[in-house]
């Protein structure tokens, strides 16, 4: 009896491994596949040149490994946060984990890019085409906008200019700045898009780890500021969102998986908070209700047998 149960179970199990990873042969362990067969996005590590860091010390240190691979380890942090905050959205590849990148790739994106400050742009989303009966109406908008501006542009021009006891007072812009991408060569996304079938790139821009200082609001520790400047395309080179991603951590915080999971995965929400849920189809929709109902089924067995 105890047999037959034995070989029951052992049975249900392997089939249930073997439908859970029916994929194995595409399958890639930094590449995220969903059911959005319409987008995909490729993550892009920063270059080494814009990499700052003032406690790469401490971390080879604390994780025992030497003191050149903590970028690395932190370039790939990031892109596998990145991966993990898109989750379910739609497909994604990290290209530093990607089996097709090589050096030469990588030197042929960075030698085909550029670097600007830009001032610090507010979110965008990956929106859907536009009908026609749309694009006029925001086209009449924007007119209609441009008008109402060159009325109001003397009058601005004048505030700043305003001459109060003799002196000339002006308005200052402290707008939050950002080291933005440009891309120089046309070709640089069609090529990436026949690598990788991608159509959507996260560049992650810069990466900086600030000298330890402390808080007007906890005098009495010692804090870092992680920040990440980084800029996202779609195929036609349009830049959908860009900006910089900042946290604050403790100063005394040195574990890398600390720093990845808890810091780095805080960042990574709000850089991928431009991607939009996908729109799954009638069918993508029932074959994951019939799949979670026949895993379902399957742990019924199984907890039923050992039960018995």
């Amino acid at each position: 009896m105890y047999k037959k149960t034995y070989l029951i179970l052992f049975l249900l199990f392997c089939s249930f491994i073997s439908y859970d990873q029916s994929y194995d042969e595409t399958y890639d362990q930094f590449e995220v596949y969903k059911q959005d067969k319409n987008n995909k996005i490729l993550i892009i590590p920063f270059e080494n040149k814009m990499y700052a860091s003032s406690m790469d010390d401490a971390i080879a240190v604390n994780n025992q490994i030497n003191y050149y691979d903590v970028k690395e380890e932190l370039k790939k942090g990031i892109a596998e946060q990145i991966l993990l905050s898109i989750g379910n959205k739609i497909p994604a590849v990290s290209m530093i984990h990607h089996r097709d990148t090589s050096a030469d790739l990588l030197n042929y994106v960075y030698n085909s890019i550029g670097f600007k400050y830009d001032i610090v742009k507010s979110k965008d989303t990956i929106e859907e085409p536009k009908k026609k009966s749309e694009l006029i109406k925001n086209k009449m908008n924007e007119f209609i906008s441009q008008i109402s501006t060159e009325k109001t542009q003397e009058k601005e021009e004048y505030e700043r200019g305003r001459i109060n006891n003799g002196e000339i007072h002006t308005k200052e812009h402290n707008a939050e700045r950002f080291m933005n991408v440009v891309i120089n060569n046309p070709n640089l996304l069609t090529d990436l898009n026949r690598t990788y079938l991608t159509n959507y790139y996260i560049f992650i821009n810069e990466f900086h780890i600030s000298k330890a200082y402390s808080n007007p609001n906890d005098y009495y520790n010692k804090f870092r500021k992680i920040s990440i400047h980084y800029t996202a395309f779609n195929q036609k080179g349009k830049e959908v969102d860009a900006g910089i991603s900042s946290i604050e951590m403790p100063a005394n915080v040195n574990d890398l998986r600390k720093i990845e999971k808890t810091y780095l995965y805080a960042i990574a929400n709000e850089i991928s908070a431009f991607v939009p849920d996908p729109v799954l189809d009638k069918a993508t929709i029932k074959k994951e209700a019939d799949d979670k109902k026949k895993a379902n089924n399957q742990r019924s067995i199984i907890h039923g047998l050992m039960i018995d």
